[in-house]
Order: structure tokens, then C-alpha cells, then sequence
């Protein structure tokens, strides 16, 4: 008995020591480390390594780190444009991600290391940080689809001061894109962010923003699907929009009946990239007297053989009608091609052309813009 009790006191000793390793704070470097002009400088303990580099979207390749006789490797980029910036280290040819910083996001299946950089107040890293303002609540809910007989999930955005008020709200229905999930547009585009300092500066309207999963046959984000699935592009992409046109009266229904939602054509807005651009012109087309702006970035539906029902939606008068694309991106060719059409039958539609392709840096400035012209 004597030998059991010694046991357990010591099985408990080390569950407690280990409780404790495992709160002990990060590596004791800072890294990523901003520096006064804005260069970024990376550091990593790795004594044993041979070989550190690190790769990120702020600069072209993998950047070789020098290693100090502390066994630090560090390696500091040339000044950089306020952005959120992903990273990831590269470690004798393993990919691995930064142990000093705690800020990580998800795209699709990889994970990385993320930092924000603003160069001044009011450019595109500040719009994506933490200010001292009134900010809103995100919340992840649950609601049934008679329609696709499945209980799914969304991310719902509310704003500053709707859980103590009685006013009612315009909503903003954002669809992902291929990979994505319902965590996408809140994680990888911080949309909580962006609302939350536009509407403290008072550029865009106080909105409630709906998110949902855009992928008929999943049911929510890795961690929360039942079937606990890992995400791909082919298990997390829907080929179809059909599923998404005629379940989408679900997710309003249940919007509409939960939230104190301001009802009606000129209160309801759709946008999506991608896929969801693809998806929410769609949902335009089939539902013209639903959305009285309509918001696609990256994707979009071509005119050809849909004439009938493009003519229909200009038709019910949208507000706003607006394309965002990337130069560089292979959605540009039908991007163009819708706006000529629009241009030819004399329909107001606005083509926004940006630098680059078919990435989340477009996606968060196309929803900044879009959000400052709803509503109004």
C-alpha cells in the first residue's frame, strides 16, 4: 500500500512539473521583432542546425539565416509595406513554424506564422490590427438546413454595442473561397478587424457579417465537424454552386430569426472570393430581388449562355454590383467579360483591377472597400 501511495505521489509530482514546463513562456527570443523602419528581423534557436532559412509572402524564395556563436540564427528583411505577413522557418529541410511567436493562422491544411506591420495609420496593416476602439463580437453557431439535412455552422460577426441595444441590423452574407471553411474570412481575412476600425472611424455602416461554411457536403472547420476531417482543397471545395443556391434561404432563415436583422433588398449584401465569388454571383442570379449589394472578388460567373438572368438582376436595381481582381489572376479574363457586358447594356457594374493574383492580401483589401460602400 505503502509502494502505491509512493507511486501516485510521484506520477503526480512529474504531471505537476511537466503542468508547469508547459507554461512556461515561449523561447525568450522576440522574433518576429518590427523594427524602427519597418524591417522585420526573424530569430531561432537551433544550435544543432546546419541549415536555417526562412520563406514568407515578404519577399520572393527562402532567405538563408546567419547563425551567432549563441546558437541564435537571425535574418532581417528590408523595410516592409504595412501587411499581414506569413512565415515559416526552414530547418535542415524541415518546414517548421516560429516558437517565439504565438500568432499562427490556418489556410486549408497548413499553418503558419503570421505578424502584422503597420508603416502608418490608416494603411492596410492597420486596418488588420487591434486598436483601442469599441470592437464586436465573433461567434461560431450552429443552425439546421432542411435542406441539406445536416445541422451546419457559421461564424457570425455582430457588432460593437448590438448585444446591450435594440437596433436592428443590414447584413453581409461572406462566402470563402476553395479550401476554406467558416472560419476562413475570420481568421485568414480578419474581418472582425476590418469591421471593427472602419465602423470606429465611420466609413462603413455598423453591419452584421454571417459567414458560412460554402462547402455543401462539410459541416464546419476542422476541430468542430463531426467527422473531423482534414481539409484539402478536395474535401474542402465544392464544384457545384447548386447546394449553396438552394440551401442559402436555410442560413437566411436562420439569420434572420436569431439576429436582429434589418430586413430586405437594400439591407442585405452577398460577397464572396473564389469560389464564394463564384457562389455569390450565382446566389445573385438565382435570387435578384434578395441582395441589393453584391460583392465579387476573384471569382465570378461568365456572361455567356446568362444573359437572361444577369438582365434580370440589373432589373431588380442593385445598389452596388462590384468586381475585384487581381491582374495577375486568371479570374481577370471573366472579370473583364462580365464587365463588358454590364458596360455594353448599360448595367452599373464597377471592375476594381488590383496588383497581383489569386491571393488573401487582394481579398482583405477588396473587402475593405466593398464594406465601406454597403449600406449607404
Amino acid at each position: 500500500m505503502k509502494r502505491f501511495i509512493l507511486i501516485s505521489v510521484a506520477l503526480l509530482i512529474g504531471a505537476a512539473a511537466w503542468s508547469q514546463q508547459a507554461l512556461v513562456p515561449g523561447t525568450g527570443l522576440v522574433s518576429p521583432e518590427i523594427n524602427p523602419d519597418h524591417s522585420v528581423t526573424f530569430r531561432l534557436f537551433a544550435p544543432k542546425a546546419i541549415s536555417v532559412k526562412v520563406t514568407g509572402d515578404f519577399q520572393n524564395g527562402r532567405a538563408d539565416m546567419a547563425e551567432g556563436k549563441d546558437g541564435v540564427w537571425t535574418y532581417t528583411t528590408a523595410p516592409l509595406e504595412g501587411e499581414l505577413y506569413s512565415y515559416s522557418f526552414i530547418v535542415d529541410g524541415i518546414r517548421m513554424l516560429d516558437p517565439s511567436n504565438v500568432f499562427q493562422n490556418r489556410d486549408v491544411a497548413t499553418w503558419t506564422s503570421i505578424f502584422t506591420l503597420s508603416a502608418e495609420k490608416g494603411d492596410k496593416g492597420w486596418y488588420y490590427e487591434t486598436h483601442d476602439i469599441p470592437h464586436g463580437t465573433v461567434s461560431h453557431v450552429w443552425y439546421n438546413s432542411p435542406t441539406l439535412k445536416a445541422e451546419r455552422r457559421l461564424t457570425v460577426y455582430t457588432p460593437a454595442g448590438y448585444e446591450g441595444g435594440k437596433a436592428k441590423y443590414p447584413v453581409l452574407y461572406l462566402l470563402h473561397g476553395s479550401g476554406g471553411d467558416e472560419d476562413a474570412w475570420s481568421d485568414l481575412g480578419r474581418t472582425a478587424q476590418i469591421l471593427d476600425n472602419l465602423i470606429a472611424e465611420g466609413k462603413a455602416k455598423p453591419m452584421i457579417v454571417v459567414m458560412p461554411n460554402g462547402v455543401w457536403f462539410n459541416k464546419a472547420a476542422p476541430g468542430a465537424a463531426v467527422n473531423m476531417f482534414q481539409p484539402s482543397f478536395a474535401n474542402s471545395r465544392s464544384q457545384s454552386t447548386a447546394e449553396i443556391e438552394e440551401s442559402f434561404p436555410d442560413v437566411m432563415g436562420f439569420v434572420e430569426k436569431n439576429y436582429r436583422v434589418a430586413k430586405g433588398f437594400a439591407n442585405t449584401a452577398v460577397a464572396g472570393l473564389s469560389m464564394g465569388g463564384r457562389q455569390s454571383c450565382q446566389l445573385s442570379l438565382h435570387y435578384p430581388d434578395k441582395f441589393g449589394y453584391v460583392g465579387l472578388f476573384s471569382g465570378v460567373t461568365p456572361p455567356e449562355g446568362n444573359e437572361a438572368a444577369f438582365d434580370k438582376v440589373f432589373a431588380a436595381g442593385p445598389k452596388l454590383y462590384w468586381i475585384g481582381c487581381g491582374k495577375d489572376d486568371g479570374i481577370m479574363v471573366n472579370s473583364r467579360k462580365l464587365k463588358a457586358f454590364c458596360d455594353e447594356k448599360g448595367y452599373p457594374a464597377t471592375l476594381y483591377e488590383s496588383e497581383g493574383g489569386h491571393i488573401w492580401r487582394n481579398w482583405r483589401v477588396y473587402l475593405t472597400i466593398f464594406a465601406q460602400k454597403l449600406f449607404k
